[in-house]
């Protein structure tokens, strides 16, 4: 009997070293069929975000993404679903297309926010003292949407025609087209500037907001900003699509810099560029927000 326990005892302890044996080779193989992709890193060590933008491979600096970068898939940041909690993203590689990600952009010289460097300093600096005393704060909150499907619009079209339409529906007014363009925009003002309801200037900043826009050779809309027209602190929101990637770039900031909207689609653009790499993440050029 105690042979025989032994044996069995034998047989076991073979058996499970089989296995593990055989989840050690599993393991391996499937290892070896999705490597790690190499990611490029900071002077503080802080590795970038990376992932496909456009059709791109992008590596994107750490201390330059605010709060995080979202791919396509990933359950909303409040979705509490069971779907949710049983979601598993598929492994980030250069190929996993990213849904959307912020930054902080500054019109006056187009730099972007980075943590720990001397632009987070800037940053800290114009909120403590440009703020409190009224003077326009130079930074602007941006945010790119990645265009990754085909059903996906690259214009602005009919946003602008929901706008128009929406203005008659629900506001009882229409947008009148400016016979003079504003910084090379073509300028609509909500019912000429009148509050139909009051018969006297706009005060609300919900309806009355004035809109511009900008078409493209094809007459497409590539640029639609809308910016308030009351309130101590006016803001342009302000959406563009950059052609070369297709991406959507939404960035609020003072009206007080309308008049730079067309340096920083170039900035911004550039920017991005910046960004991509090739398809094993290698650095094609200097990356902006990173010393």
């Amino acid at each position: 009997m105690r042979n025989l326990l032994i044996s069995y005892a034998k047989a076991v302890c073979l058996t499970g070293l089989l296995l593990l044996a055989g989840c050690s080779d599993k393991d391996k193989d499937k290892a070896k069929q999705q490597p790690v992709p190499f990611i490029n890193q900071d002077r503080f060590g802080r590795y970038d975000s990376i992932g496909n933008l456009g059709g791109k491979p992008v590596s994107i600096p750490d201390g330059v993404v605010l709060h995080w970068v979202r791919y396509v898939g990933d359950p909303g940041d409040f979705d509490a679903s069971r779907k949710a909690r049983k979601y598993k993203r598929p492994p980030i590689t250069y190929q996993l297309p990213i849904e959307s990600f912020g930054f902080v952009y500054r019109l006056t010289d187009g730099a972007v926010l980075s943590r720990k460097e001397q632009t987070d300093i800037d940053y800290m600096h114009d909120n403590k003292t440009l703020i409190r005393i009224g003077q326009p704060f130079p930074w602007a909150h941006t945010i790119i949407y990645n265009i990754y499907s085909p059903k996906q619009p690259k214009t602005f079209n009919q946003w602008f025609n929901n706008i128009l339409e929406s203005s008659k529906e629900s506001w009882d007014f229409e947008y009148s087209k400016q016979p003079n363009k504003v910084f090379g925009l073509t300028y609509y003002q909500a019912n000429n500037g009148i509050d139909p309801s009051t018969n006297q200037p706009w005060t609300d900043n919900i309806a009355g907001k004035d809109l511009y826009i900008y078409r493209d050779a094809n007459n497409n809309i590539k640029t639609l900003i809308l910016c308030d027209i009351v309130g101590e602190i006016k803001h342009c929101h302000h959406d563009f699509i950059v052609n070369n990637f297709p991406i959507d770039v939404s960035i609020t900031y003072n009206r007080v810099y309308l008049k730079l909207w067309q340096q920083s689609e170039k900035n911004i653009a550039a920017i991005l560029d910046s960004w991509v790499v090739t398809n094993d993440g290698k650095l094609i050029k200097e990356q902006a927000g990173k010393v």
